[in-house]
């Protein structure tokens, strides 16, 4: 399998585990030193994505992709995602397309989410 096909499995995995709030296997995805931008420009680490998860803050009940493209940028893959969301954030409904970009690097020995970032497009 080469690189871009490993980490379109690895997108397949993180989107199994944001829907069933499944931590361990988020905290396996995720790098430790994780800079994610949310949709309304909060800045979030590992511990407070993995966080929103475990407490139930953040529940996602459909995360329909509806594309999902790969690029390499020297050692690492930069993915950019379309998907429709359904779910809470809080008191906050969900429901929308939302367009994802993920930057995965593999310097730990697996690939892992670096940074990323997310906006409701539609």
């Amino acid at each position: 399998m080469n690189e871009l096909e490993e980490v379109k499995t690895c997108e397949a995995q993180l989107r199994l585990a944001m829907l069933s709030s499944d931590v361990e296997g988020l905290s396996a995805l995720i790098d430790e030193g994780l800079v994610f931008t949310g949709p309304d420009g909060s800045v979030l680490g590992k511990a407070q994505d993995l966080s929103a998860h475990q407490s139930g803050l953040l529940k996602l009940e459909r995360l329909d992709v509806l594309s999902c493209d790969l690029h390499r940028v020297e050692n690492m893959v930069f993915t950019t995602t379309k998907a429709k969301l359904v779910g809470r954030f809080g008191d906050m409904r969900i429901d929308g397309i939302h367009a994802y970009t993920r930057l995965w690097s593999r310097a730990s020995g697996q690939w892992q989410v670096v940074a990323g970032q997310v906006g409701r497009i539609a």
